[in-house]
């Protein structure tokens, strides 16, 4: 039972390394429109904005690598956390406030406010009890159990 509970979470922290790296890569391929999305949102000025839009691809790069290989998956783990938690806040107050807000999570042009918030926002829960169910399965946030 350990065993497999221990490779369920493995699998579960990869899956959430391959939408990280692949949220990643999307926007680094169209940093404007990841700007443009930022924007949407109405929370940060133009030069956080920017700032995001240049920074947010490469750190989803990198956790997404370092939980897709297995390496320093504490760190990952933890700013994988953080980058779904600001993410679920920032959605959910765009929802909150009735704004019509184009994601940005995986350059999709489809608008969030046209096929609902729900979607965007359960995934990023989903991605939250994969890193949860490694967590669990394996070690603690600092990886202290993990073989």
């Amino acid at each position: 039972r350990g065993e497999s509970m221990r490779r369920l979470g493995q699998f579960a922290e990869i899956i959430v390394g391959v939408a990280f790296l692949w949220a990643g890569i999307v926007k680094l391929m169209d940093p404007s429109a990841f700007l443009s999305a930022i924007l949407t949102y109405e929370v940060f000025s133009y030069k956080v904005s920017v700032i995001a839009s240049l920074g947010v691809p490469y750190l989803e790069l990198c956790v997404g690598a370092c939980l897709v290989f297995r390496v320093m998956k504490g760190g990952a783990r933890m700013l994988a956390v953080g980058l779904l938690v600001v993410f679920i806040i920032l959605l959910s107050q765009a929802a909150m406030r009735g704004l019509d807000v184009d994601c940005g999570c995986f350059g999709s042009s489809a608008k969030s406010s046209e096929a609902g918030f729900f979607w965007p926002i359960a995934r990023d829960l989903l991605m939250l009890v994969g890193i949860g169910l490694g967590i669990i399965a394996g070690g603690n946030a600092n990886g202290s159990r993990e073989k």
